[in-house]
């Protein structure tokens, strides 16, 4: 017993060094994403943004880390999310979130799938076109940046209004700000802390045309 314990404390102490060795670890920036997404996404971003009061070099970050500046951006699949919308809609599982098996009713198989499929260059869930009361198509087709910035908008506008950048990419990733800890959640530890670079590149060629990389 007490060497399982021991075993347990060194387990422990490995865990937090790789985490503290993550979190201090130095990040690298991918300039070719900045420079793909300013010629990509760059005006649209701007317009949008003015029109609902949201900064720019938010969500500029956020497509160089959704999607590194693609277009058109790829698709990702999400075979768990799917077999958890699948249980509800067969009434293994209670609900998803706010969905439920009456939400899920008429939907076929492929339309879950779609539904667990993240779309766009903010790869926004499909599910969440349900609670916005829209088709899923919104976030595949041309207006796919307006309708996910409107999503961000509603879901975390307000972070981004008082310049809560950090929680805002938390939200973003995992659906919940950042916790007490101060240890994200995000699938890549880094996430965060890339985000907040990739802001202050384009806060500083706000005025300035992209670099030119070799």
């Amino acid at each position: 017993m007490k060497a399982f314990r021991w075993i347990l404390f060194f387990g422990l102490l490995i865990t937090v060094a790789v985490w503290v060795s993550q979190q201090q670890g130095k990040v690298t920036l991918h300039l070719s994403s900045v420079e793909l997404t300013t010629q990509n996404y760059g005006e649209q971003v701007d317009q949008i943004a003015q029109e609902m009061g949201l900064p720019a070099a938010y969500f500029k970050a956020l497509i160089v880390l959704e999607c590194s500046g693609e277009s058109p951006p790829k698709s990702r699949y999400e075979r768990h999310v799917y077999k958890r919308l699948h249980n509800v809609k067969k009434g293994r599982r209670k609900r998803y979130g706010s969905i439920t098996k009456k939400t899920l009713r008429k939907f076929s198989d492929q339309q879950l799938k779609d539904l667990a499929t993240s779309w766009g260059p903010l790869q926004i869930m499909g599910y969440q076109s349900l609670a916005m009361k829209i088709s899923v198509n919104r976030f595949k087709e041309e207006f796919a940046l307006y309708y996910s910035m409107q999503w961000a908008n509603k879901t975390y506008g307000n972070y981004l209004r008082k310049g809560n950048y950090t929680d805002a990419f938390h939200i973003h990733n995992t659906g919940k700000p950042l916790p007490s800890n101060g240890r994200p959640r995000t699938y890549d530890p880094n996430y965060i802390k890339k985000g907040l670079k990739y802001i202050k590149v384009y806060e500083g060629q706000e005025n300035e045309s992209p670099p030119v990389l070799r």
